[in-house]
């Protein structure tokens, strides 16, 4: 009965471990599509690939981050080589 018990919790603390690591590339993705979309970054293989581990909410970063704005959900993000 112990073993059973002992193997279930197991089960639960690494089904634990795996949803946040999906979590945190899910926020990561957004953060950093967010960042590019902001700084106007020209590398298509990132952009492509922060967007669709960032589904959905890389859909509404598309719409609420304007391109080249130097500015992702209200902060201010730095202009490095740019005036």
């Amino acid at each position: 009965m112990h073993v059973c018990a002992l193997a279930q919790a197991s089960m639960t603390t690494l089904s634990q471990i795996q949803d946040t690591g999906i979590s945190g590339l899910w926020i990561l993705a957004n953060v950093s599509f967010a960042g590019m979309r902001a700084q106007n970054n020209r590398s298509v293989l990132w952009r492509t690939l922060t967007f669709i581990f960032g589904l959905p909410g890389t859909i509404v970063t598309f719409l609420a981050v304007v391109e080249g704005s130097d500015r992702a959900y209200g902060i201010d993000l730095p202009r490095k080589g740019r005036p």
